[in-house]
């Protein structure tokens, strides 16, 4: 969320993120640890391996989350710099 929060150079969508995220996955699917007392509207089993399921930390300890993750912050790396790089040129001809 700190890279959004470079990219777009606002707490809203970080905050959005993480309440899309929250809403989704705990309260909706309840495939995300959060306080046991939380609501939720759908009762998931994850079983098989720890390193797919994620184990006790649910989805969020799982493989598949981390190499999501960093797919994402490759790409939002990779679109900041593009984005430095043309203000950059545009700067230089004004």
């Amino acid at each position: 969320m700190t890279v959004v929060l470079e990219y777009t150079e606002s707490i809203i969508a970080p905050v959005i993120m993480h309440a899309i995220w929250n809403c989704v996955g705990a309260i909706i699917i309840g495939c995300v640890s959060l306080a046991d007392d939380y609501p939720h509207l759908l009762n998931i089993s994850l079983n098989g391996s720890n390193i797919l399921s994620g184990g006790s930390c649910k989805i969020e300890g799982s493989v598949v989350v981390l190499i999501i993750n960093i797919l994402l912050i490759c790409l939002l790396l990779l679109r900041s710099k593009r984005s430095r790089k043309s203000n950059s040129v545009t700067e230089k001809s004004i």
